[in-house]
């Protein structure tokens, strides 16, 4: 994105063929989650307490991929290959999305942030598509709008997967001693809550 924000000109091919390769990877991304589906339930998993900790290596490492050189990172990273959440392979990191075992915890963290990341780009692309629309350049004002469009529909995806995600384990932890309260839950989603 940052490329594309920092062409000089959008009459250059290298514009389009940028747009359509981020749009092409955005379309595997949503290839990889269709495949992936139904996503794993998280009720009944024992939680491990690093969820949050996960949140915050994929945060830092979108921020600034050099992060994990960071010792605070570092440390979160120990734990969670230490607890099988996260593996290294060839110096990277990688975090795997698995239907049981360990990893199937990291779906929950891994959507919250790409929903977060999602956004940051949507917003970068919507700017990349207005500045597209300015000048005479139809295939590269034609690849940024399909870019936006893409990350718009991929945006819809993860609240979408998110949202039914929590609703399902909410509806499904018959094992609570408390009552659901579902009306409550319901509402908070409505009104802008965590998943809405």
């Amino acid at each position: 994105m940052e490329t594309l924000l920092g062409a000089t000109t959008y009459d250059d091919v290298s514009v389009y063929r940028t747009a359509d390769e981020a749009t092409d990877a955005l379309a595997e991304l949503g290839e990889a989650f269709v495949a992936a589906a139904p996503f794993p339930s998280q009720v009944g998993r024992a939680g491990d307490g690093l969820d949050d900790a996960l949140t915050r290596v994929l945060e830092a490492r979108y921020a600034d991929p050099a992060s994990t050189r960071d010792e605070a990172v570092d440390a979160l990273v120990d734990a969670l290959v230490d607890a099988g959440r996260v593996e290294r392979h060839a110096g990277e990191l990688v975090v795997p999305l698995a239907h049981s075992g360990p990893p199937a915890r990291n779906w929950g963290p891994t959507l919250a942030v790409l929903r977060v990341v999602t956004e940051d780009l949507l917003a970068r692309a919507e700017t990349l598509a207005r500045r597209s629309r300015a000048v005479d350049a139809s295939d590269a004002q034609a690849a940024c709008e399909s870019l936006s469009r893409m990350l718009a529909s991929l945006r819809d995806v993860l609240v979408r997967a998110s949202s039914g995600a929590a609703f399902v384990g909410r509806r499904t932890d018959r094992r609570s001693a408390r009552p659901l309260s579902f009306a409550e839950w319901a509402g908070g989603r409505l009104n802008g809550g965590d998943n809405a």
